[in-house]
């Protein structure tokens, strides 16, 4: 294997992950960072919400494969950073993938694009539509939406992926809400039933993307699902690492009006009382028998021990 992949965001949390299995599968492996100096001239720091940064990229290299990985998450930023960064840094991407001969644009997007409708049980992409207006839509979802229609539009042969919530050392969402809250025991659930939840380990996005590479583009956007789990066998194993007896707190789902800025209870309260379960039918269609190769129980392992490393 000697085909050049393009990698932004190589000092995320997903980014470095994808850089590390495609070197390891024999891939020229460059990178963008922002936040970390380079370790070497096959990565190089810049800003993507400045177009004339660009410049410093590449200008003599033609990329089989890009993957676009940079994208702001954090729901407390304002809406004009998380634009300029998700949206119009995509834009700019885009512009650089076709003029660098680009013959594979893979995009990192996200469930959220489905606004209200993130929350349920077996949605799927024919029946569901993106977002991009609403008051209950969060900016992050509504970027990555506009992102989406910004890489139909380019002409360039593309792959989307909609991840779930991705697990892993490193993440920064799913960890932060959850082990806390075990530590304190202020754990809690609005479930009323038990509800599905989709999970992506981040160690199986690699090979999933290495296996669509192999396939070519696809040209849509598919949900990027390797498991599906019940929510409260997913809080269970977390609580099962940290060597803590499994409790929760009954609430009632409207408690989240009284918790409305705090995206960590929301999170908590609607995937509990809803699920966030996404069928991967298509991807499995187009990856024919594709079975992960890591284990999700090991992700939320690893979740922890990130989290417990970053607090020590």
């Amino acid at each position: 294997m000697n085909k050049k992949i393009l990698i932004t965001g190589t000092d995320g949390f997903i980014g470095s992950s994808l850089k590390h299995h495609f070197i390891n599968s024999g891939f020229q492996v460059f990178g963008t960072t922002f936040f970390r100096t380079p370790n070497d001239e096959k990565e190089i720091q810049f800003d993507i919400t400045k177009k004339e940064e660009f410049s410093k990229l590449w200008a003599n290299e033609q990329f089989d494969i890009i993957v676009h990985n940079i994208g702001l998450v954090d729901q407390t930023l304002p809406y004009e950073m998380m634009h300029a960064v998700n949206t119009q840094g995509t834009e700019f991407m885009c512009e650089y993938a076709k003029s660098h001969g680009c013959k594979h644009f893979i995009f990192t997007s996200s469930v959220s694009i489905y606004g209200y409708k993130t929350t349920g049980e077996n949605i799927t992409e024919k029946d569901t539509e993106r977002k991009k207006k609403g008051i209950m839509f969060p900016p992050y979802g509504r970027t990555k939406a506009m992102a989406e229609e910004i890489i139909e539009r380019s002409g360039l042969e593309h792959t989307i992926l909609r991840l779930p919530i991705v697990l892993g050392a490193g993440d920064s969402f799913i960890s932060p809400s959850i082990v806390p809250r075990l530590l304190d025991g202020t754990m809690f659930t609005c479930e009323k039933k038990r509800h599905k939840i989709s999970v992506l380990y981040v160690k199986n996005l690699g090979p999933i993307i290495e296996r669509l590479v192999s396939i070519g583009p696809i040209n849509r956007c598919v949900n990027c699902v390797a498991d599906t789990i019940f929510w409260d066998d997913f809080i269970k194993t977390f609580a099962k690492n940290l060597k803590l007896e499994y409790k929760t707190k009954k609430k009632s789902f409207y408690s989240i009006f009284t918790h409305f800025k705090d995206k960590k209870y929301l999170f908590i309260a609607s995937y509990s009382a809803q699920g966030a379960h996404y069928s991967s039918s298509l991807l499995e269609k187009i990856l024919k028998n594709w079975q992960p190769p890591f284990d999700w129980n090991d992700g939320v392992r690893e979740a922890i021990e990130g989290y417990m490393d970053i607090k020590r």
